[in-house]
């Protein structure tokens, strides 16, 4: 039976598509896609001569045009973005190598206890992402709590920032759990615990441990992502931005949104662990710093973007974000509300996370206290107002004193603090 051409031109382009991304996928990305780059060739081919065979020349001339089309943006998957080499990062004293597990291990930068007002308490951060890093602007918020008299310990998650690369099998959420459980170990005191964005779900993940949860005295919850094994809703308090203050979002150049959107990036974090691709170094090194910076922005409130020039991008494993979310999401949500420790949820007013995702740990701890910060976004230490209210809600949380922002959201007040566009 013979198409017309308006309607066998877009199919056969089609079955080229769909034949190079199910050898793509069978294969791993084998030699770099080329195998599957001659069979979507091979594909295109037989069907334009099966075409031309009953087409005059002008509609074989016009097919073989489209069927040319058709493989453009598959040769182009095929072209490097980047160095498949890491270039060296500068020296810094502060970084440690600890181990974690079998073959694994985390970067952590250490500030010790001023001595004169030691706690013999840990602060331990664990930032969000995943595949992100503890940025410059979280190390010298958190610097400050060690001239409190806390240990404070930071550190980079598997296989980003400074923290070494993996087999991208070994990036899952159950392996971010035990490399947290791994770290509050070694730490061996009784810690407050503050986790932001994914880094919550990380941290709610390792407390239905019994063994974590003695180890925390307080667990702080900064700007929490999705609660682990979140169910899917489309309704806007969960899928789109809900405050009413506007962030710092920049718009993109169309370079930087070409690096972003990358077809080959986006194939190679998507496809089966151990794909051949491209190179976890050529992906960490296609997210440049202007890439990084666009990323960074919306977690600032506009008027602040002048901050982002002091923002230091380090290496962001965009393999890492995508399996570690793809395995949080299928994990199981605990029941916390028995917990000992405390819990405090802090809120910026500017947010850009859906504010449905924060209003769920409700549903899985019971919050001693929450506070929305004003002036700040997803980062609430984000600029010096947001730092100084946000260090003192967590030392007066801590030392249980009361705190100077209003008690809210609570649980009662969940849903209309979301309707309102807080």
């Amino acid at each position: 039976m013979r198409l017309p051409v308006l309607i066998a031109v877009p199919v056969h382009m089609l079955v080229v598509w769909l034949t190079f991304l199910a050898v793509l996928w069978i294969t791993r990305g084998f030699a770099g896609g080329v195998p599957a780059m001659g069979l979507a060739l091979a594909a295109a081919g037989m069907l334009w001569r099966r075409s031309a065979r009953r087409a005059s020349r002008r509609r074989a001339i016009v097919h073989g045009v489209f069927m040319t089309l058709a493989l453009a943006p598959l040769a182009w998957v095929l072209v490097p973005l980047a160095a498949s080499s890491l270039p060296p990062l500068p020296a810094d004293a502060l970084a440690e190598s600890w181990p974690t597990g079998p073959g694994r291990a985390v970067a952590v930068y250490r500030f010790p206890a001023d001595p004169a007002h030691a706690r013999h308490t840990a602060l331990v951060f664990v930032h969000g992402g995943p595949g992100a890093y503890v940025r410059d602007i979280d190390r010298s918020f958190f610097a400050s709590f060690a001239q409190a008299g806390f240990d404070v310990v930071l550190y980079d998650q598997a296989g980003a920032g400074r923290s070494p690369l993996l087999g991208p099998e070994h990036y899952t959420h159950g392996d971010n759990v035990r490399d947290l459980a791994a770290v509050l170990a070694r730490v061996n005191m009784p810690t407050v615990l503050v986790a932001q964005s994914y880094g919550a779900t990380l941290a709610t993940s390792a407390l239905a441990n019994a063994d974590v949860r003695k180890r925390v005295s307080h667990l702080i919850l900064t700007e929490p992502g999705r609660i682990p094994g979140a169910a899917f809703s489309s309704d806007k308090s969960m899928s789109e931005k809900t405050t009413h203050a506007p962030d710092a979002t920049l718009a993109p150049t169309a370079a930087v949104m070409g690096r972003l959107m990358a077809p080959r990036a986006l194939l190679a974090a998507s496809l089966p662990a151990g794909n051949t691709l491209a190179s976890q170094e050529e992906i960490v090194n296609h997210y440049t710093p202007d890439v990084q910076r666009l990323l960074v922005s919306n977690a600032f409130c506009k008027g602040d973007t002048a901050l982002l020039d002091s923002f230091h991008p380090g290496r962001f494993n965009l393999i890492a974000n995508v399996r570690v979310s793809r395995d949080a999401a299928k994990a199981v949500t605990p029941d916390l509300h028995g917990m000992a420790a405390p819990v405090m949820l802090l809120l910026g007013e500017c947010s850009y996370i859906p504010r449905g995702r924060a209003m769920e740990y409700f549903g899985v701890y019971t919050p001693a206290r929450a506070h929305l910060i004003p002036g700040v976004g997803h980062i609430v230490w984000g600029n010096a107002r947001g730092r100084e209210l946000a260090r003192d809600a967590i030392v007066r949380f801590v030392d249980g004193a009361p705190g100077v922002l209003p008690n809210e959201p609570t649980k009662r007040s969940a849903q209309r603090f979301v309707n309102d566009g807080r």
